[in-house]
C-alpha cells in the first residue's frame, strides 16, 4: 500500500477502487487527521517513553480517552497501543472468576488468545448458536457456576453479528453470568450513535462496562480505534470504576510503553472529526445498502445486515479467484480470503464498503462483476 487507505488506494504501484481494509468512515488519510499526527509527532516526540503509571501520561493521550468516553456515553475510558490486545486486557479485569469460558468457534484469534490466557477451561460453541450454547451450558455446568460467553459482535470476515439477545436469553437462566464482545467492527458503524452492536441490539442502557453485582448478565465490550473511527489503539470506555479495575488487572497500564504520539494525535482527532460529522455514518449506510442490494441483483446470497464489511461465496476458490484477479485488472480491488477465522474450506471474496466510495463507484463494481459470476 504505498498511501493511506480510502475509496482510491495505491497498491504496488497502480490505483484501485478500493472495497477492502476497514476503514469504514474513510478517515485514515483525512487531512486533519494527518495533520494532527505531524503537530503531535513535532511537539512531543514519538511517545513517552514509559509506562502510563510513571510519566508516560501527555496531554494526548488523555485527550483520546475523554473524547471516547464522550463518543460511547461513559464515565471514562482507558486507551492503549493495540486493539489486538483489547480482549487480552478486559478478560484479566473480568475474566478470572468464570467457571467456565465459552466461545463462538469462528471467534477472531485476538479472542480465542485472549480465552486462552485465563487459565480457565475453555470450550467453542456452534457459530451464532443459542441452542448449542444452551446445550453446552447444560452439560458442563452445574447451577450456580459462573459461565463467561465471548463473541465478535461483528465477525470480520462475514460480517455477520453476534446473536444478542438470543445469547442474553439463555444466560438469563445462569447467573450470575456474562457475556463478553469483541466490537472492532462495529465501533463507529453500528447502532444509532455508532456505539456498536450493544446498541445495535438496544443495549446500551449504561449497563456495560459497568457491571453491577445484582445483574443476572453482566455484559462487557472492547474495541479498536484503528478501524471505522480512524485512529489506532485499543479502547475500553466504561463507568469509572470499572475503567479503574481494568487498568490495575492488567499490565498493559504499568508494564507497557503509553501509547505513540502520533497514535494518539490522530485518535484524537477522528474522534471529534466523528462527533461533529454524523452524516459520515449517514453515507456509509447508504453505501452499505446499495451494494449489498445490488450483489442480491445479480442473484448472489447476501443478507440485509448493517455491517460495512461481508463476504460472498461465488462457487469455488479456483473460481473466486479468478473474480478477484479479473476484477483487480478492471482497477477494483476485491479481495479473495482463502483462510481465516471460521470460513470454510473454498474461502470467500470480502467486501468493504468506505463512507466516502460514491454511487458511481459501487455501480461500476457492479458492472465489472456480473459478467465474471
Amino acid at each position: 500500500m504505498e498511501g493511506p487507505p480510502g475509496p482510491i488506494t495505491a497498491i504496488d504501484g497502480r490505483r484501485y477502487v478500493y472495497f477492502a481494509g476497514t476503514g469504514y468512515l474513510g478517515l485514515a488519510g483525512h487531512p486533519a487527521v494527518v495533520e494532527a499526527g505531524r503537530e503531535a509527532l513535532q511537539r512531543y516526540g514519538v511517545h513517552t517513553a514509559t509506562s502510563r503509571s510513571g510519566f508516560g501520561n501527555n496531554p494526548l493521550t488523555l485527550l483520546v480517552e475523554r473524547r471516547a468516553a464522550d463518543f460511547f456515553g461513559s464515565e471514562e475510558a482507558f486507551y492503549f497501543s493495540s486493539g489486538y490486545a483489547a480482549n487480552h486486557v478486559l478478560l484479566q479485569a473480568r475474566g478470572r472468576g468464570a467457571d467456565l469460558v465459552l466461545a463462538d468457534e469462528a471467534s477472531h484469534y485476538c479472542l480465542q488468545e485472549a480465552a486462552r490466557l485465563l487459565g480457565k477451561p475453555v470450550e467453542t460453541f456452534r457459530h451464532r448458536s443459542a441452542e448449542d450454547l444452551e446445550a453446552r451450558l447444560k452439560k458442563r455446568l452445574r447451577r450456580g457456576q459462573f459461565p463467561l460467553v465471548l463473541s465478535d459482535g461483528v465477525f470480520s470476515v462475514s460480517g455477520r453479528l453476534a446473536p444478542v439477545p438470543e445469547y442474553l436469553r439463555v444466560l438469563q437462566n445462569w447467573a450470575p453470568s456474562a457475556l463478553h464482545l469483541d466490537d472492532a467492527h462495529g465501533f463507529g458503524v453500528l447502532g444509532e450513535q455508532g456505539r456498536g452492536v450493544w446498541e445495535h441490539f438496544g443495549f446500551w442502557d449504561g449497563r456495560v462496562n459497568s457491571p453491577s453485582p445484582d445483574a443476572a448478565v453482566a455484559r462487557f465490550v472492547c474495541g479498536t480505534l484503528a478501524k471505522a473511527l480512524g485512529g489506532f489503539g485499543g479502547i475500553v470506555p466504561g463507568s469509572c470504576a470499572f475503567v479503574r479495575e481494568v487498568r490495575a488487572a492488567s499490565h498493559y497500564y504499568d508494564g507497557a510503553s503509553a501509547p505513540s504520539s502520533a497514535d494518539a494525535g490522530v485518535s484524537a482527532a477522528a474522534l471529534e472529526i466523528v462527533r461533529q460529522q454524523p452524516e459520515l455514518r449517514r453515507q456509509l449506510r447508504a453505501n452499505i445498502r446499495q451494494l449489498r442490494q445490488g450483489l442480491r441483483a445479480l442473484g448472489l446470497e447476501v443478507d440485509d445486515g448493517p455491517a460495512a464489511n461481508f463476504s460472498v461465496e461465488i462457487g469455488r476458490a479456483s473460481h473466486m479467484r479468478q473474480i478477484h484477479d479479473g476484477l483487480k485488472a478492471a482497477g477494483f480491488l476485491v479481495p479473495y480470503v482463502a483462510a481465516y477465522s471460521g470460513l470454510g474450506p473454498e474461502g470467500v471474496l470480502r467486501f468493504a464498503v468506505c463512507a466516502l466510495h460514491t454511487p458511481a463507484m459501487i455501480e461500476d463494481l457492479l458492472s465489472a462483476l456480473k459478467p465474471m459470476i
